[in-house]
């Protein structure tokens, strides 16, 4: 079965950060892992810009196990069209961006 991470840089609406990380974590991710082949997902916030920085301070990767990543990706606007799926208007949905990495090459580990 192939191996995906879905990357998602967003950021909240303004002032309303509290809301959308509240609504991030506790709906939008569970409801996400709900959906077939989405095998967990974790959130980080931004911490030092290396080069030019983004406006999008908030990274989610979706762990995404699937032999049809056309469908799996289909199951999302099932989802939505169903109801089980929710978005918050505390969220800047315009300024996202969303990519999908299929795993390429060997894990390289530390010698520790």
């Amino acid at each position: 079965m192939a191996r995906f991470k879905m990357i998602a840089l967003t950021r909240p609406m303004p002032g309303r950060e509290e809301e959308y990380n509240r609504w991030y974590q506790t709906v939008h991710l569970p409801q996400v892992c709900a959906l077939p082949g989405i095998t967990g997902a974790q959130r980080y916030k931004q911490t030092a810009a290396l080069a030019n920085g983004d406006e999008r301070p908030y990274l989610a990767i979706y762990d995404i196990e699937t032999d049809d990543i056309g469908k799996t990706m289909a199951g999302f606007g099932e989802a939505a069209a169903a109801g089980r799926m929710t978005q918050c208007d505390a969220s800047d949905n315009a300024g996202a961006y969303t990519v999908i990495f299929e795993e390429f090459g060997e894990r390289v580990n530390s010698a520790k």
